[in-house]
């Protein structure tokens, strides 16, 4: 069987387009104006972020930093800025040794109940060390503090 001849590349590319204005501009009017004659209609730039933080206005009702300072102002007067910290007792410590012991005492029963054979103590002992740091892990990497 004789091998055929490749078919011709395909060239792809974008089509020319006409598009029809859905308002065209009628002869006497004024050609649209450019985009520097839109800046200049606009009016000066106007200031945002830093620059326009500097500009403040006497006495501005919505002025954050002056109502933030008012704020603050009546907490000291009433006593409301000092904050007590207690120390809270965790309880993660008293729930992993509980889990630690529960878990590791039902395993030496489980092994306690099939028997005392070689087989079964290293079964045990590998449960409770698989047991032991997968609730260590757990218990102080994985969860967060509570």
């Amino acid at each position: 069987m004789p091998d055929e001849a490749d078919p011709p590349r395909k060239n792809y590319g974008f089509k020319e387009r006409e598009f029809k204005r859905d308002n065209p501009l009628a002869s006497e009017a004024a050609p649209m104006p450019t985009a520097k004659e839109l800046a200049i209609m606009a009016g000066p730039v106007a200031q945002h972020g830093k620059a326009a933080a500097g500009a403040k206005k006497a006495d501005d009702p919505n002025d954050v930093y002056a109502v933030l300072q008012g704020n603050r102002a009546l907490e000291q007067k009433h006593g409301l800025d000092v904050v007590e910290i207690k120390r809270v007792k965790s309880r993660r410590k008293r729930d992993f040794w509980l889990l630690i012991a529960g878990g590791n005492l039902a395993i030496a029963g489980l092994v306690a109940l099939s028997g005392f054979n070689l087989i079964s103590m290293i079964f045990g002992l590998a449960g409770v060390i698989v047991f032991s740091l997968s609730a260590t892990w757990i218990m102080w990497q994985v969860m967060s503090k509570y």
